[in-house]
């Protein structure tokens, strides 16, 4: 009888850890993570500026929220513009989906943070998962967008 109350236990506790491992396993799949370089070299058509930066990505699947932090620096002036365009692939211009210029800092070199909710109408999960929309910060020497990152998960 001490054996199978032994087993039972031990299966019990099995099965919890199973669960557990498959639990976290769900917990990763919540949230997709990138580092998206931004640079002249992926403007359309290209631009050539000393000006270049980063953004830490985040998508949460669960409550639809993407959050992000752009670094930037050596912009030949003053921001004009900053958004989020798309869905196209790499190489292709876009509209504006979400703007958050009123928010940015009109600095040459800075760090900003934001989240934009992925809506089904402006921002598209699908197309955010396939790498379909890209950053775009704007200046007076170059309106169309000075350096720009594809956002590929």
């Amino acid at each position: 009888m001490r054996t199978c109350k032994q087993f039972l236990a031990l299966s019990v506790m099995f099965s919890l850890i199973v669960f557990s491992a498959c639990n976290k396993d769900k917990e990763k799949d919540k949230e997709v993570k990138t580092k998206v370089e931004l640079t002249g070299a992926q403007e359309v058509p290209v631009k050539t500026t000393p000006a270049k930066g980063t953004a830490d990505v985040s998508y949460n699947k669960t409550t639809r929220l993407l959050t992000y932090t752009i670094n930037w620096s050596a912009l030949t002036g003053m921001p004009t513009g900053s958004h989020i365009h798309g869905p196209v692939p790499r190489g292709v211009n876009a509209p504006i989906k979400h703007d958050f210029f009123a928010l940015f800092p009109k600095t040459t070199s800075g760090t900003f943070t934001n989240a934009v909710m992925v809506d089904g109408v402006a921002l598209k999960e699908d197309s955010l998962l396939k790498g379909f929309y890209y950053f775009n910060i704007h200046t007076p020497m170059n309106p169309g967008g000075e350096i720009r990152g594809q956002i590929e998960f």
